[in-house]
């Protein structure tokens, strides 16, 4: 099986979001877990005060009618590429949509360059991008082989 993979960052359009944020993230991300579970795509989204860096790993038509549903929502402002590319493995293959808030709690004390580095006006390299997927893609591991641990 092909997989792709696709990086990009989206300035957040805050007067297109609910003033009732965590219920609209809820929402948000229960809806889009459901249409990847559907479509085997997986990835991941980190969200700073004023962007989001999204990530979008599977086949790549799958992946692809993802990014166009993204391109569609109101809340997602100018987009910039960091990369899209065929896949080597997946960083996140048992997150339908891993969310991580970049603006405050463990995600910041355990990252806290990241927020900076998502949201600074200046554009994302690949490796930046991809270092930033990385963090969290160890911590989904970890917390893996510790469940795994756990059941035996």
């Amino acid at each position: 099986m092909e997989l792709y993979r696709i990086c990009f960052r989206s300035k957040i359009e805050w007067a297109n979001v609910s003033p009732e944020l965590q219920k609209e993230l809820d929402y948000s991300l229960t809806r889009i877990r459901r249409m990847n579970r559907r479509k085997g795509v997986t990835g991941a989204l980190l969200m700073g005060n004023t962007h989001v860096l999204h990530y979008l790993e599977g086949q790549p038509g799958p992946v692809l009618d993802t990014l166009y549903c993204v391109m569609q929502d109101t809340r997602v402002g100018e987009m910039e590429a960091i990369f899209h590319e065929p896949a080597p493995s997946r960083l996140f293959p048992n997150s339908l949509m891993l969310f991580r808030d970049l603006t405050s709690g463990e995600a910041v004390e355990l990252h806290p360059a990241l927020q900076f580095q998502i949201d600074r006006p200046t554009r994302l390299s690949y490796d930046e991008g991809l270092n930033a997927l990385c963090c969290f893609s160890e911590e989904v591991r970890e917390s893996r082989v510790i469940n795994r641990m756990m059941l035996v």
